[in-house]
């Protein structure tokens, strides 16, 4: 659906945020020309009315309060025959046009008309233009001069205090004519305007939304089974370039993850078909014919060392899936890691005996919140590595001491320490560094990566690391109790 497409959503948004901007300034723009044209038009009428009153209202005429002046004889001066001025019935008569007397050339010849009344509604004058201009009405309340349009024509008002009125006007057809083609031109200049607005709104939201259409196609073709694929990162200082940099870390990760469950698994199960097969092959190899009863005894010991192994397998990959799956749980309680670190020695010491090891420590009394039994089996583990994978009389350090708000255990030895290729791989799962040590025996290669997981479940780290050509040094850091 349209409405659910994120560059539709983007395109709508733009495309009535810019009508509405575009109606707005153009809108705007025109009203603003529109009021200065009727601006100009009221400032000209407002010019030619000026010298005009003066003109075609001169003071004391017919209808005026007052009347005419007197004449010799005290009555209104009138013809010489003494009849009134104007037609029977008494009223004023209205003059005829100034011409082109100095001062009404612009209504005669130019776009512009004019018309005055008398009080009582007479005309007193107007300009050949003016013929059909009715007398306006006097607002009961505000100004005695203001302006008005009617029809196409734009006209001054100008009420006297006796009630005499003069309108000038013009009209405005021109200026409506011109105002038109602005319009058009207006409405042309915002379509254009809104288009190449949609069409650049349109590229760029294509060209921002383009990475996640390549992060949707790679997806699908890892998840297809092309784990070497990854996301073509060209924009790495957008979101979307941050966002694909950090998916391409997830499937590395991910990818990692596969390569390390696969070598696990082959390695499982390589391990464990060896005494299998020892089991297999001593049964039958005593069921192939009848043996005393020693060379069954010998046999069974044989399984059973087989079976001892395999048991101990099987008990450390059971610890690692509980570790994966989240279900690796401490009994954490405040205890003394020197006390740890001493039992340990105990338990080894017999394994030191046997190879002639020799065993030394320098232990500091350190308060922490440990698991005593957990962080010994990682303990025990690292002295047995030292011993076990180090010519005979090889000598073991073990340490404790603090080093600010960390307890740190270390247990160095003087043997042929681990390779170059070796160190960073020494706590993969089911990973031997045999080919770097001496004497080596085999193991299951989980013992250091079960250090690795309860150390860490403990809030704390572990690394190994060469002594300069002097053995090998493993160090744990722990934090210590509040």
């Amino acid at each position: 659906m349209l409405y659910k497409s994120i560059r539709w959503r983007i395109q709508a948004w733009h495309t009535v945020l810019l009508v509405v901007l575009v109606t707005g300034m153009l809108g705007a723009f025109y009203g603003y020309e529109r009021g200065e044209r009727f601006r100009v038009i009221d400032n000209q009428l407002q010019i030619l009315l000026t010298p005009l009153l003066p003109k075609v209202l001169p003071p004391g005429g017919p209808g005026f309060e007052g009347g005419p002046p007197p004449g010799p004889e005290g009555r209104p001066d009138g013809p010489p025959d003494g009849r009134p001025d104007g037609p029977p019935n008494g009223r004023p008569r209205p003059r005829q046009s100034p011409g082109n007397q100095t001062g009404f050339s612009e209504f005669e010849n130019g776009p512009f008309y004019y018309a005055a009344w008398f009080p009582n509604h007479d005309l007193i004058s107007q300009s050949s233009a003016a013929t059909s201009v009715p007398m306006p009405a006097r607002r009961e309340s505000g100004s005695d001069q203001f302006y008005r349009s009617r029809g196409e024509a734009r006209e001054l008002v100008s009420f006297g205090p006796n009630g005499s009125c003069v309108v000038v006007g013009t009209s405005t057809a021109q200026a409506a004519q011109e105002l038109q083609r602005l319009a058009i031109t207006l409405v042309g200049v915002g379509l254009g305007l809104t288009l190449f607005g949609l069409a650049g709104g349109w590229w760029v939201a294509g060209h921002a939304l383009r990475p996640i259409g390549e992060i949707s196609a790679t997806a699908r073709q890892i998840s297809a089974g092309k784990r070497a694929r990854r996301i073509d990162v060209r924009e790495t200082e957008s979101e979307l370039g941050q966002l694909a940099e950090v998916l391409n870390q997830t499937f590395d990760q991910q990818d990692r993850a596969f390569e390390q469950q696969v070598r696990f698994t082959a390695d499982a199960s390589h391990e464990l078909r060896t005494p299998v097969s020892v089991i297999l092959t001593q049964v039958q190899l005593a069921l192939s014919r009848d043996r005393d009863g020693e060379e069954y005894r010998e046999t069974l010991k044989i399984c059973q060392r087989a079976a001892e192994r395999m048991r101990a397998l099987v008990n450390s990959l059971l610890e690692l899936a509980r570790v994966d799956s989240g279900e690796f749980k401490l009994n954490l309680e405040e205890g003394d890691l020197a006390a740890v670190a001493a039992e340990s020695l105990e338990l080894i010491a017999p394994l030191a005996r046997e190879k002639s090891a020799v065993l030394s420590s320098s232990i500091q009394p350190l308060k922490t919140k440990v698991d005593s039994a957990r962080l010994g089996q990682v303990v025990v583990n690292l002295l047995y590595n030292a011993i076990q994978h180090n010519p005979d009389g090889v000598e073991v350090r073990l340490s404790v001491q603090s080093q600010g708000n960390q307890a740190v255990l270390r247990v160095a030895d003087n043997g042929t320490g681990i390779s170059a290729e070796a160190l960073p791989h020494v706590f993969e799962r089911f990973y031997r560094a045999d080919k770097s040590r001496s004497n080596t025996k085999n193991g299951s290669g989980l013992g250091l990566a079960i250090s690795l997981a309860i150390v860490e479940a403990h809030g704390g780290t572990i690394r190994a690391e060469n002594q300069n050509g002097h053995g090998a040094v493993f160090t744990v850091s722990l934090p210590l109790a509040d």
